[in-house]
C-alpha cells in the first residue's frame, strides 16, 4: 500500500468522533473554491431538482382548508395565497446531508464520485458569529421532512384554528369574477401582469382581509421545508434565507446553457472557520491526501480532517 494513501482518518476516526456533522456533496472545483476562499453560496431553490419545491405545503393546507366549514370562496382566496408563497419568495440554500458518504448523493452532487462531500459542524452553524454575513443571525439552520403525513399531522391544529377563526366572518373576500384559482396564481407569479385578485363583499372586508394575511403569515416561512417523499434518502439540511423576488444589493447571478439563476453568497470569516471540520474525498477522487492536508494549512484550515470514502467498489 501506497503510504501516502493510507487511511490515517479512517473509520475508526470517524467511529471516534461524538460531533455531530452535516455534508455538502460537490464538485472537486466547487469544493477547492469553498475551502479556499471560506464562502459558500446559497442557491435558489426553485431552481432545484424538485418540481414541487416549496409547493408541498400549500397543496397540503388547500387540502385541508376544504375540510373546514369556511365558504368555498374564501378557501380559494387562502388557497391562493398561501400557494402563491413560493412565487413571490425565494428559498436561497446551502444543501446538507447527515450521510457522508452515501452513494446515491455522490452520484447526484458530487460528480459520480469524483467530487468531495465537506463536513460542518451542526453545532457550530447554529451559533451566531456577529456581523460576519454567516451564523445564526444571517440565515436559518432546519432539517427538511419528507411526506405529506407529517405535515398533515402539524397544519391541522393550525387550520382548525383559522377556520374557527373566520368562519363567523361568512364571505367577505372572494377571487374577482372570472379568475379561478390558477388564473389568481399565475397572475401572481408575474408580477407585470398582477391584478387586484380579491375583491371584498362589505366595508369591513379589508379589515378582515388584512387579518387573514396576518394569520396566514407563519406559513410563509414553512414553505421549503418539506420536500416529497422519495428524496427521504438525502436526510437533507438546509441553511436557509428567505427573500422576495426583486432586485437585491446581495443577491447575485450566473448563466448555465438553460438559464440565469441567482444566489447569495456567504463568507466563513475567521470567527467561524472552525465550522469546517472534515473533507470525504469521493470513491473517484484521486487528490494526494498529503497534498490534500498541505492545501488546508495554507487556506488556514489546518484543523479539518481529511479521509477517503469508504465505498471502494463504485467505478
Amino acid at each position: 500500500m501506497n503510504w501516502d494513501d493510507t487511511p490515517i482518518f479512517g473509520k475508526d476516526i470517524r467511529l471516534m468522533n461524538s460531533e455531530k456533522l452535516l455534508f455538502h456533496y460537490c464538485s472537486t472545483q466547487t469544493g477547492f473554491a469553498i475551502l479556499q476562499k471560506r464562502e459558500i453560496r446559497l442557491s435558489a431553490l426553485s431552481s432545484a431538482n424538485d418540481t414541487l419545491e416549496g409547493r408541498v405545503l400549500g397543496r397540503v393546507f388547500t387540502h385541508l382548508l376544504r375540510e373546514t366549514e369556511l365558504p368555498e370562496e374564501l378557501v380559494d382566496v387562502a388557497a391562493v395565497i398561501v400557494e402563491g408563497y413560493p412565487d413571490a419568495t425565494e428559498g436561497f440554500a446551502f444543501c446538507l446531508s447527515e450521510k457522508g458518504d452515501l452513494l446515491s448523493q455522490w452520484r447526484s452532487y458530487g460528480r459520480d464520485g469524483s467530487g468531495f462531500a465537506l463536513g460542518f459542524s451542526r453545532d457550530l452553524l447554529e451559533e451566531d458569529f456577529g456581523d460576519v454575513n454567516f451564523g445564526s443571525r444571517f440565515f436559518e439552520l432546519m432539517a427538511v421532512n419528507y411526506g405529506e403525513k407529517g405535515l398533515n399531522e402539524s397544519l391541522k391544529p393550525f387550520v382548525e384554528d383559522l377556520a374557527t377563526e373566520f368562519v363567523v366572518c361568512g364571505s367577505f373576500a372572494r377571487l374577482r369574477d372570472g379568475i379561478n384559482k390558477e388564473r389568481a396564481l399565475a397572475l401572481l407569479a408575474n408580477r407585470e401582469n398582477q391584478a387586484s385578485i380579491f375583491i371584498g363583499s362589505n366595508d369591513k372586508s379589508s379589515e378582515v382581509f388584512s387579518r387573514l394575511l396576518q394569520a396566514l403569515s407563519p406559513l410563509h416561512f414553512q414553505i421549503y421545508k418539506t420536500k416529497p417523499l422519495h428524496f427521504h434518502e438525502e436526510c437533507e439540511w438546509r441553511l436557509l434565507r428567505y427573500r422576495h423576488k426583486v432586485a437585491l444589493p446581495e443577491v447575485e447571478y450566473f448563466a448555465d446553457d438553460h438559464s440565469i439563476r441567482p444566489y447569495i453568497t456567504s463568507s466563513i470569516a475567521d470567527p467561524a472557520r472552525e465550522v469546517i471540520k472534515e473533507v470525504v474525498l469521493g470513491p473517484k477522487n484521486r487528490t494526494n491526501l498529503s497534498w490534500m492536508r498541505a492545501f488546508l494549512d495554507s487556506v488556514g484550515l489546518p484543523h479539518v480532517r481529511v479521509l477517503r470514502s469508504s465505498i471502494d467498489s463504485y467505478r
